[in-house]
C-alpha cells in the first residue's frame, strides 16, 4: 500500500486558486454598450428530408439555400426580398431534384438574419422566431434590441418570389 502524502491536497488546492484568480487590472474603463439595431443581411434556404441520405435508418435533413437579394430601407425600417429558388439538381444522387423544387413554398421558408454587434433579436406579431419555418406570403415582423437596452422594429417583406 502507498503511504498518502498529507501535504499534497493543500498544495494542489494553493495552486489551483492561483490558476483560476483574476488577473485584471482595477478600475478598467467603461465602455460604453453598442447601440447598434439594425438588421444588415437576409438568408433563405428551404428544409427536406433526403430521398437518398440515411442516417440510422432515419433521413438526413437537407437544407437548399435559396438566393436571396435585398433593398434596406434603413429610414423606414424595412426590408424587401427577391427570393429566388435555384435550379433542380439532376442524377440519381441528387435531393434538390424537379419534384423536390415543387415543394418550396413562400409559406414554409426558414429565414436567418445578421443583425448588429451585441444586438438580439425577437420576432413580434405572430412572426415565428429566426430558424423556424415562417410564412412569408405576408410581412414579417421582428424586433432588435441594442447592447443599450434601445430597440427597433424591423418589417420584412418578400416582394418577389421566383421559381424558375
Amino acid at each position: 500500500m502507498k503511504k498518502k502524502n498529507r501535504y499534497n491536497m493543500p498544495i494542489i488546492l494553493v495552486l489551483l486558486m492561483m490558476l483560476v484568480s483574476s488577473c485584471l487590472k482595477k478600475d478598467l474603463p467603461d465602455y460604453p454598450a453598442f447601440d447598434g439595431k439594425s438588421i444588415t443581411v437576409v438568408n433563405a434556404e428551404h428544409r427536406f428530408k433526403s430521398r437518398i441520405h440515411t442516417m440510422h435508418g432515419e433521413p438526413l435533413v437537407v437544407m437548399k439555400g435559396l438566393s436571396v437579394s435585398s433593398v434596406i430601407n434603413d429610414a423606414a425600417s424595412e426590408i424587401n426580398l427577391t427570393v429566388t429558388i435555384p435550379a433542380a439538381e439532376t442524377g440519381e444522387t441528387a435531393d434538390f431534384n424537379a419534384e423536390e423544387k415543387t415543394m418550396v413554398k413562400q409559406s414554409m421558408m426558414w429565414f436567418f438574419y445578421t443583425i448588429s454587434t451585441g444586438a438580439t433579436m425577437k420576432a413580434i406579431e405572430g412572426t415565428a422566431e429566426p430558424g423556424y419555418p415562417s410564412d412569408a406570403t405576408k410581412p414579417l415582423r421582428y424586433r432588435v434590441t441594442a447592447a443599450d437596452g434601445s430597440t427597433r422594429d424591423w418589417t420584412v417583406k418578400v416582394t418577389s418570389f421566383i421559381n424558375n
